[in-house]
């Protein structure tokens, strides 16, 4: 199993390098659309997962655990696509 991530910042053109090396080496290329998929299959706004990505825990959140469970979520998602075999992930969150 080959996995690629690329982390994307600010007018970098991550999605093109994503997309050229995915092409290039016969892998698939998978982004954002993990967290919307996510976000479907547990019935969540995808900006609730935006936020528990990029927010720090609301005072509720830190004794509640709803962050770190939208983030399981994310996390499953992206480990359901690596387990298909070798792909290249750019974008959010491919840090989990």
């Amino acid at each position: 199993m080959s996995v690629i991530v690329i982390s994307k910042g600010s007018y970098s053109h991550g999605n093109e390098v994503a997309t050229r090396v995915a092409q290039e080496l016969g892998l698939d290329c998978i982004s954002r659309d993990i967290l919307i998929g996510t976000s479907k299959q547990f019935n969540i706004s995808e900006l609730r997962l935006l936020r528990a990505i990029e927010d720090a825990p609301s005072f509720l959140e830190k004794y509640t655990f709803g962050r770190e469970k939208y983030i399981k979520y994310i996390k499953a998602a992206i480990l359901n696509e690596l387990a298909k075999g070798k792909i290249i992930y750019h974008g959010f969150a491919g840090h989990f």
